[in-house]
């Protein structure tokens, strides 16, 4: 088995928001598509996390929806598929390049033979990307995508089929209020994540209950349990992200991918050692942070539930005959329960990853 790595776009500039679309015009299997974002920073002040850039990523065969997440997303479900997160680097320094990489796997793992998304299976297979630079960072004034495929040499593979992962629903979030989602049935589940991104609240605190149930409860696999519980059960580990800085002698809010059990330090950077730094450490994916005027700082975060995602990781991940089999399971519901009290405007949302076959 050879694989090769083939330039789909190179970097091209996102200076006026749209989408993106791109003709996959390659024979051979895909084991990944990784988009690569880049943004450079206008100020220091940050507006939300550098992936909230990227509101859409769609593979599609005409209607054919093959994956279909928002770049916060992909995030999530990359840690969760591999336990840490991609390349990212966050600075929101004035005039200081933030990079975001993000991975479209089709496989359990990179170069899985079994498992990889062939074009030759479709008509006219396409990457859309939506962007709108301004929405990330610290108000960018320019920024790049680049687009990357990961493939396999003609005939060293032949996947019986891929893993499709998209976001299946999405709704207001109100206090205390039970949501019953109808999921698809259509194909095997390997990963079931579901939460709410709110800044300053925990996703633990958005959505209290959660209940799983398949063919009209005959089978309850999850019954109405804590979502905090839940989360601390099946957390595969702490999620870190890392970022920059730049003071302004007031505090200044930053945006991180951990939202719950979050935990920051800090630390001053250049000659100026006797900088001032205070951390207020937050929830939901943002933390306060006052430093000195005019000086750098930089910080690690660790904690749980990246972008207010939590995974619920159904059978062993190797392998495919464990997931959750859905042809003969009838109806499978979801049902989610809001928290007593949850941010203005919330939504939460429900991401499937499923085992497609050719």
């Amino acid at each position: 088995m050879s694989n090769r790595i083939a330039e789909i776009l190179a970097a091209e500039s996102i200076a006026t928001a749209g989408t993106k679309t791109l003709d996959l015009n390659i024979n051979d299997p895909i084991s990944r598509l990784t988009v690569q974002l880049r943004l450079t920073n206008n100020n220091s002040v940050p507006t939300a996390h550098p992936a909230t850039a990227i509101s859409k990523i769609e593979v599609v065969d005409g209607s054919d929806l093959i994956f279909s997440l928002s770049g916060k997303e992909v995030q999530a479900l990359n840690f969760y598929d591999k336990g840490f997160l991609p390349f990212a680097f966050t600075s929101s320094e004035n005039n200081i390049l933030s990079t975001v990489e993000l991975h479209l796997d089709f496989g359990r793992f990179l170069w899985d033979p079994t498992l990889a998304l062939d074009p030759n299976r479709f008509n006219n297979i396409q990457i859309k990307i939506t962007h709108d630079l301004v929405t990330g960072g610290s108000t960018p004034d320019a920024g790049t995508i680049a687009v990357i495929a990961h493939t396999f040499s003609s005939g060293s593979v032949h996947p019986g089929g891929f893993l499709m992962s998209k976001r299946v629903y999405s709704y207001a979030l109100a206090a205390s209020g039970q949501e019953r989602i109808v999921l698809p049935s259509d194909f095997a589940y390997r990963k079931i994540l579901f939460g709410s991104l709110s800044a300053g609240n925990s996703p633990t605190s958005q959505l209290s209950k959660i209940t799983l149930s398949v063919d009209n409860d005959r089978q309850v696999l999850i019954n109405n349990m804590s979502v905090a519980d839940i989360t601390k059960m099946i957390a595969p580990a702490m999620v870190m992200d890392r970022f920059i800085g730049f003071g302004s002698g007031s505090a200044i809010t930053y945006f991180i991918v951990p939202t719950y059990e979050q935990n920051t330090v800090i630390g001053p950077m250049g000659s100026a050692l006797a900088a001032t730094v205070t951390v207020n450490q937050g929830s939901g994916g943002t933390i306060s942070v006052l430093n000195d005027s005019s000086e750098a700082f930089q910080g690690s975060s660790i904690g749980y539930a990246p972008h207010g995602l939590i995974a619920v990781p159904q059978g062993d991940q190797m392998n495919a005959a464990d997931w959750l089999q859905t042809s003969q399971a009838g109806s499978i519901v979801l049902k989610l329960t809001g928290g007593s009290s949850v941010g203005s405007g919330s939504t939460a949302e429900v991401i499937l990853q499923q085992h497609r076959t050719y």
